[in-house]
């Protein structure tokens, strides 16, 4: 029988040890002492959640197709009725996703993963003072976790979620703004209890005291008074996009026994950089791969399914942020209903970037 590690235990290493051990492999699920928040909305598309079998998270508190608002920089306003996603507090849904994990099988070590060592047809984990030989080893712990140390890959083209979680905040509208000050957005995310804010942005393109001051006014403006004092953890985590880094790092660790997923494989979605759903579907198409004793074919997979979807998010991010789709597309949506559908889709992560093009241009005369 083959014998995986997989680290981590968020979407991405839970979704894996989940189908690895429905599938009948012998796997360890190495998870972090303490699992925390992220600078992250928590926003899932519901129709990526079948895919994920074995899992059901319609138990969670989640707030389910809430009204988004759609802000620019020159005060355009549009209201959107956001339906088909679903937003969860994080810890919620990774304790979930690594319970359903468990239960299919999977082994739980809740010690933490030190170091990695090639051996002769495999790998071994070093945790917790004992060390376990495996077949393989699924990354999935992060932008700057053990597996990517282990391989020596540095972090490129990052992008930065600079937020907090606050609770015992009665909020139930999703707020997106686009400033034009670089590549930035800021949000605001209802969550069971609080919200989820923030602002994401690229280093070197805004600095962290411009985005901060660019958040705290934004909150002021949305949030009641006293936001500042609510509870909740802030933070700031390097978002890791996906880029021409992606696929050659994907091919190293393939070499060294390693599969890595989700933000250790660097997938954000450059535009959004949204990364929750692209954990859970690389977590799954690791499994896949490893269950048909096919891992080779793993960043194959990834190659054909991301790269030309992700190279269109890098050419739309510019187009978006500092181009004329940025300054109009929130007005113009308004007067439009086609486009506002077609915008709807979009943030539902209905709406692919290929032929995104051709279906505004339908949409704007009517067909």
């Amino acid at each position: 029988m083959t014998r995986i590690a997989v680290l981590g235990g968020g979407p991405a290493g839970g979704s894996a040890a989940l189908a690895l051990a429905r599938g009948g492999a012998a796997v360890d699920l190495y998870l972090p002492a303490r699992p925390g928040e992220k600078p992250c909305g928590g926003a899932i598309p519901e129709h990526v959640l079948p895919r994920i079998a074995g899992f059901d998270p319609s138990a969670l508190p989640a707030i389910a197709s809430p009204e988004a608002l759609l802000e620019n920089s020159r005060g355009h306003r549009l209201t959107l009725d956001l339906a088909g996603i679903r937003v969860f507090r994080r810890r919620d849904f990774d304790r979930a996703i690594v319970e359903a994990a468990l239960a299919a099988g999977a082994v739980p070590r809740r010690a933490r993963a030190e170091r990695l060592e090639a051996v002769e047809k495999g790998i071994r984990v070093f945790a917790g003072g004992e060390a376990r030989t495996y077949d393989w080893v699924v990354g999935a712990d992060g932008a700057r976790g053990l597996s990517r140390r282990s391989l020596g890959l540095i972090p490129q083209g990052d992008s930065v979620g600079l937020g907090g979680s606050l609770s015992g905040l009665g909020w139930r509208r999703l707020v997106l703004a686009f400033p034009e000050i670089a590549d930035a957005y800021l949000w605001i995310f209802p969550r069971p209890d609080g919200a989820s804010v923030g602002i994401a942005y690229t280093p070197g393109r805004l600095t962290d005291g411009a985005a901060r001051a660019a958040l705290d006014g934004f909150l002021d403006l949305h949030l009641p008074t006293g936001w500042r004092d609510l509870p909740g953890p802030r933070y700031r985590y390097p978002i890791p996009v996906f880029g021409p880094w992606t696929l050659p790092a994907v091919r190293r660790a393939l070499g060294h026994r390693i599969l890595l997923t989700g933000d250790a494989a660097a997938v954000a979605d450059p535009l959004t950089r949204e990364g929750i759903r692209y954990g859970l579907l690389t977590g799954l198409w690791a499994a896949e791969s490893l269950l048909a004793r096919r891992p080779n074919g793993y960043p194959e997979r990834l190659e054909s399914e991301l790269e030309g979807e992700m190279e269109r998010a890098t050419h739309a991010r510019d187009l978006f942020f500092e181009g004329a789709i940025g300054r109009w597309a929130v007005p113009v949506a308004r007067a439009h209903p086609g486009i506002r559908g077609v915008l709807n889709d979009l943030l539902a992560c209905r709406q692919p970037y290929g032929g995104l093009r051709r279906r505004l241009l339908r949409a704007a005369v009517g067909k």
